[in-house]
Order: structure tokens, then sequence, then C-alpha cells
């Protein structure tokens, strides 16, 4: 006599898993692309953009160089080992800092400088840090930043979690699959 056991089958739950596992395999790619091409995650952590990119935005910083710097981008820049992102307002001259408009003839020997949207009348002056690359208002993920932040100082909290809703779930799974009655037996006599 053989024995056959047929299962009943999920198939939303098997669609939703594949679903599931290829949005996240995209996402990683895209992120791991996004870093080997030179772009940066980072975070905001003053006011001194907002409202543009309130504090605990996650920001991507497309990679620039000075030249490639118009009026109004903004931009991030790196000096002293500290990150800061502000808004390119114009150009000065660099020995007497003095602001140049565009029809001054010392417009294209100028320097640009730049300045938070949130500060008020408050110039920094030339720029003369290194420039890490430019920021679009459309790459900024409001909110994001902060719950970047709160898995980076937990993490190991978070991983024994993970570990303890994992084993959990299977737990679940096992206790379901013995106790469950819907599969269907059929026997096959042999003569």
């Amino acid at each position: 006599m053989k024995f056959y056991r047929l299962e009943k089958k999920n198939y939303f739950k098997i669609w939703a898993k594949a679903i599931f596992k290829s949005l996240a395999i995209s996402l990683l790619l895209s992120v791991a692309l996004m870093v080997i091409l030179g772009y940066k995650f980072m975070i905001v952590s003053s006011g001194s953009m907002e409202p543009t990119l309130p504090v605990g935005s996650l920001v991507i910083v497309t990679p620039c160089d000075y030249k490639d710097l118009q009026l109004n981008d903004i931009v991030t820049m790196e000096g002293s080992g500290i990150y800061f992102t502000h808004r390119v307002v114009g150009k000065m001259t660099y020995d007497t800092h003095e602001i140049v408009e565009p029809d001054d003839p010392r417009y294209e020997t100028a320097v640009w400088y730049t300045k938070g949207d949130n500060n008020n009348n408050q110039n920094d002056g030339p720029i003369n840090k290194e420039i890490v690359g430019k920021v679009y208002e459309e790459h900024c993920f409001k909110s994001v930043g902060v719950i970047v932040r709160y898995v980076k100082a937990n993490y190991m909290i978070l991983i024994i979690f993970a570990i303890i809703l994992v084993a959990f779930v299977e737990v679940l799974n096992y206790l379901r699959n013995r106790l469950e009655t819907d599969d269907v037996e059929c026997y096959e006599d042999e003569e």
C-alpha cells in the first residue's frame, strides 16, 4: 500500500514572500550600487537648512566638483572632519570678501559662498572646504534619519530582538504544521 499526503498551498503567502524578497534584494543592490558610485547617505543634524531639510532627515549626497556648482544649489562640504550642508547663495571676491553681482567683471574669478536657509543674514564665507557633493530636495527623506540613528545606536538589542522574533515564528510554524488537520490523505492499494 502506498501513502500520499496532499497539502493545501497558500498561494497568497507564496507570492507575498516572493515579492517581499525581490523588493528587499532590489533595495540592497540599489544602495550598494550608489555607494560604489560615490553617493553618500547623511543625516541632517542641525536646523540651519530648515524647512527645506528638517532635522533628522536622511539625504542622498550626489558627487560633484566645485566647477559644477550653480546658484541655489544645496551642497555638502567637509571641513575639519565635520560635514555640513548649506545653499550656494552667490559669489564673492576671495581677497576682500566683497559680494559680486553677475554683471561685474570680477564675477568669473570670484568664489562661491554658502548660507543656511535658516541662518538670517549670516554667510559662511567663501567655499574653500572640500565639496562632498550636491543635495537635491527630492532626495530628502524626512524622519528616516531618526530611525537610522536609533538602529545604529541600538543595533545589538535589535539583533537579539530579531533572533527571538525569528525563533518565535519558527516555533509557531512547527506547531501549526504538527496540529494541522486540513491535509488530505490518500491510500492506494498495490494489488
